[in-house]
């Protein structure tokens, strides 16, 4: 093998290390009801780390780790993890096969309520963007029926529902914001360094007003040990399968 072919690859192999050693940050946030908007304490939100590498056959994607915890008094939570990449390197990964950190995957869940990302549920967090004087709150809030979430992916598709106004985490910290959308909503694209959990972000979680959508809620898969998330469950199963309990 020649220096040259050498050095190239030891270079590929030094880039794709420090790819694949994320540096950890901070995913914060605050859970309240999407009716009242008041905090939601004693949610568990959960982050769900995967890694994925490359090869002849598609690409290999593995459970990493998953951290959970539980909201406070004022909804709010965070957890420290890897910030993680999913389109970094793929080129190299397939030719060299090295496991690279995903973006977290993340869940919340409280009984009685919807699940996460679910009709009626709805996001909000800071957007500021100095090099374009932008500073204010993107909602993404699609509504409640198949027909309103059919019209807002339909009207947005690549952009952002953005809303102008100063001091935009403060205002969502202290919830000084409607969450409803203003005669002056503008359109601002995707930035990857501003994105849900990445900043400080609001979500909004509607109540669970029948049995089948209090089941659809607790149905989530978070794999690791999870202690919190996993007892709720199965605390809820209890209440929703009360034979079950008699049979023990």
């Amino acid at each position: 093998m020649s220096l040259r072919v050498s050095i190239v690859l030891i270079s590929l192999l030094l880039l794709v290390s420090q790819s694949a050693c994320a540096v950890d940050r901070a995913f914060q946030g605050k859970v309240i009801d999407a009716d009242t908007l008041k905090p939601i304490e004693g949610a568990v939100v959960v982050a769900i780390w995967r890694k994925s590498r490359g090869s002849i056959a598609g690409t290999d994607t593995r459970f990493k780790d998953a951290k959970e915890t539980l909201t406070d008094k004022n909804g709010e939570w965070s957890i420290t993890g890897p910030e993680g990449d999913t389109d970094k390197l793929i080129g190299i990964l397939q030719v060299i096969s090295v496991f690279v950190t995903r973006e977290p995957e993340f869940v919340i869940y409280k009984p009685g309520y919807g699940k996460y990302w679910t009709a009626g549920c709805f996001v909000a967090y800071p957007y500021v963007d100095k090099e374009h004087d932008l500073k204010g709150i993107v909602l993404r809030r699609p509504g409640v029926t198949r027909e309103e979430r059919k019209k807002f992916y339909e009207k947005y598709k690549e952009f952002l529902p953005f809303i102008p106004l100063k001091d935009p985490e403060k205002k969502l910290r202290d919830l000084e914001f409607s969450f409803e959308y203003p005669e002056n909503v503008r359109k601002v694209g995707w930035r990857r360094e501003i994105e849900i959990f990445k900043v400080y972000t609001v979500v909004g979680l509607p109540k669970a007003k029948m049995r089948e959508e209090r089941l659809d809620a607790m149905s989530f898969t978070a794999p690791g040990k999870l202690p919190l998330a996993h007892k709720m469950q199965w605390e809820e199963g209890e209440r929703l399968w009360p034979k079950r309990r008699r049979k023990k």
